[in-house]
């Protein structure tokens, strides 16, 4: 899976649990805890077609959202992980180019990276350096650098960067979209991700 590839480069993923069958329910709540999403355990655009519910707190919550995904997804298997509400979300995402090869790309993360558009990019590979001026390119900087010094923290987002150029180049990756990432004052941690070879 991804996750997996991804954390054998040390980038950091939310906790997650694979759920295929009735059994695993139990395991997956006791492995992570609440609060859960619930998405569908495939690749494609989960939260267009109502593949993505959030802030699961109670197991009420959690058996009435599995009788939603059985209605609308049959047997599909499910990805259960740990909600992290601290941090900002970004997009980080790698970019195959016909001549510079691969390049990545940052943005504000979640919706906004269609609406707003504002990204900064850098052709791989990169250092810490790259993604601090990175940050700085974007108009929408101040999100992630605070008004008062009160910011994300941008060093554990260019360690996750580095490494994904790393990633990207060892595993021959033509297309990479990690969105959300979530930023906090402690970690940077990939909650979704969505890969084309």
């Amino acid at each position: 899976m991804l996750f997996a590839k991804l954390q054998s480069y040390g980038i950091e993923v939310a906790p997650y649990f694979i759920v295929r069958k009735e059994a695993d329910v139990e395991r997956a709540v006791s492995a992570i805890g609440y609060p859960l999403v619930v998405k569908l355990a495939s690749g494609e655009h989960k939260t267009d077609i109502g593949g993505v519910v959030t802030n699961i707190y109670t197991e009420e919550m959690l058996y009435t959202t599995l009788a939603y995904f059985r209605r609308k997804f049959k047997n599909k298997p499910l990805l259960f992980q740990k909600q992290i509400n601290e941090g900002i979300e970004v997009y980080v995402g790698i970019k195959r180019d016909e001549n510079f090869g691969n390049v990545i790309v940052l943005g504000l993360g979640g919706i906004y990276v269609e609406v707003f558009k504002d990204i900064s990019a850098r052709i791989c590979p990169i250092r810490e350096e790259d993604v601090y001026e990175m940050v700085e390119e974007l108009k929408s900087r101040k999100v992630l650098l605070g008004y008062r010094g009160e910011g994300v923290n941008i060093e554990a987002l260019a360690k996750l960067m580095v490494r994904l150029c790393r990633f990207a180049r060892v595993e021959r990756i033509m297309e990479l979209d990690l969105n959300p990432v979530k930023v906090s004052k402690r970690a940077a941690v990939v909650l979704d991700a969505r890969v084309a070879k």
